[in-house]
């Protein structure tokens, strides 16, 4: 599932400001993430910090 966020905010404490897309699998596992540059189609944005 992709999900688009204002920011992300990494389990090391990094913080990434965005807007960046997350990737996760079935069981909300991050996959992968990257900076959202125009409309991505499947992709829910939600807005907010995303952590895990």
């Amino acid at each position: 599932m992709k999900r688009a966020y204002h920011d992300i905010l990494l389990p090391d404490g990094t913080r990434h400001r965005g807007p960046v897309v997350v990737e996760t699998d079935d069981e909300d596992r991050l996959l992968s993430w990257h900076l959202l540059d125009g409309e991505e189609p499947f992709t829910e944005w939600v807005g907010g910090i995303y952590k895990r």
